[in-house]
């Protein structure tokens, strides 16, 4: 049976995808340095069109001459097995390149698998990142569509709902930034995914400087923005379409007015789903309770939802579902419509909406991130709903 692969590692703030913080810390500020120069160059800016394809033509030409020098001398070799992927999300991509009759090998350097793949389709070996995008499609757009609070202001000025946003580097800034939106925030990495370093439910002063810290060990700058209600979507689009719509909930207890949280809890594993991992309590769980004014002894009022994490999903302790056939046709023509503003071909959207398959015209909803190498394996193992398969659009690109 297919699974996800991650696994937690000693940050509990990187939650099952744990990184080297020195070294993402170089990497993000790397790509807020170029995302934020490609922006405002783009915007300035329109390159012709031959001039990309000339670009895109020499780094096709390097890239082949590197690999064939490093065959040569044995440095690189191939992998055929697709169970090897080093994420599901390349996996999935493998398995409909199977499906179809196109090769698909995985670059391994000195031994070591990486997340470089290489499938023979046109005629040729194309070289790619997990998810393989046609050159002629590509769009100067995957530069910096990273950035949390570049998106939200590209998107902003179109109508699309997003939420009040700031990007902050200093600590009194971010302490200003709170009060000045007025309600509670989240605080992230500017750059940055899998909700690595992000804290939630932030009201007061103490919390933001916890999350701040938090939050630029991963990256220099930091997002902060509103807190909306409701689960964390996933909307993939390509080539225009929605192909896949997710939703994760955070896990979470029903008061009765008569047991404690822990309570609530043991009787909730007692009952999961075997496909559920269960709710085990940690000190980022307390920290998480505490921001609602709760502790682990604490008797919610019957009826009171009490969430006990940000992450979503099964992983965790909550659920999972697959909407594409259901989500409502407006929000699925405004993901359509942001990806068109952003012009990418392939873009995952993070949104926030209580209930996707209601009109978001009366929902206070907004999309918080956009992921130019989206994880497209979470359409595949819903706990409900029917799978979408968004690597065949992905395919698709290149007939």
């Amino acid at each position: 049976m297919h699974e996800y692969k991650e696994q937690p590692g000693e940050c509990a703030a990187c939650g099952n995808s744990p990184v080297n913080h020195i070294a993402t810390y170089l990497l993000q500020s790397t790509d807020l340095l170029v995302g934020s120069i490609a922006y405002r160059v783009a915007r300035r800016f329109s390159a012709p069109r031959w001039a990309l394809r000339v670009s895109q033509a020499l780094e096709r030409l390097i890239s082949k001459c590197f690999f064939a020098v490093a065959e040569k001398v044995r440095i690189v070799t191939y992998n055929t097995d697709p169970t090897k992927a080093r994420s599901y999300r390349s996996q999935v991509i493998w398995e409909e390149a199977l499906r179809r009759g196109i090769p698909m090998e995985q670059v391994v350097v000195w031994g070591k698998a990486t997340g470089i793949y290489r499938a023979f389709v046109r005629g040729a070996w194309q070289y790619f990142n997990s998810i393989p995008i046609p050159a002629e499609i590509d769009r100067p757009s995957a530069w910096w569509m990273g950035d949390k609070h570049l998106v939200k202001e590209h998107l902003r000025p179109h109508g699309i709902a997003v939420p009040q946003s700031q990007s902050i580097s200093r600590q009194r800034d971010a302490l200003a930034a709170h009060k000045a939106i007025g309600r509670a925030v989240i605080i992230k990495p500017q750059i940055g995914s899998r909700g690595r370093h992000t804290t939630t439910h932030i009201n007061d002063e103490k919390s933001v400087v916890e999350a701040f810290r938090s939050a630029t060990q991963l990256c220099p700058r930091v997002s902060i923005e509103e807190h909306l209600e409701g689960p964390v979507c996933r909307g993939t689009v390509v080539a225009g379409k929605l192909v896949g719509f997710f939703q994760g909930t955070v896990p979470h207890v029903v008061g009765n007015g008569k047991e404690t949280i822990e309570r609530l809890i043991e009787a909730q594993n007692a009952r999961r789903h075997e496909r559920v991992a269960a709710i085990v309590l940690t000190d980022e769980n307390d920290l998480f309770l505490s921001r609602q004014g709760y502790t682990r002894g604490s008797i919610p009022l019957s009826g009171a939802v009490v969430e006990l994490t940000h992450r979503t999903g099964r992983l965790f302790g909550g659920e999972t579902r697959e909407l594409l056939s259901t989500v409502h046709p407006h929000l699925k023509a405004e993901l359509e419509r942001a990806a068109d503003i952003i012009d990418t071909p392939i873009v995952g959207f993070d949104l926030i909406i209580a209930d996707p398959e209601v009109d978001p015209r009366g929902q206070r909803w907004g999309i918080i991130e956009a992921n130019s190498l989206p994880f497209i394996d979470l359409h595949y193992l819903p706990l409900y709903g029917t799978p979408s398969n968004p690597a065949a659009a992905v395919w698709d690109l290149w007939v």
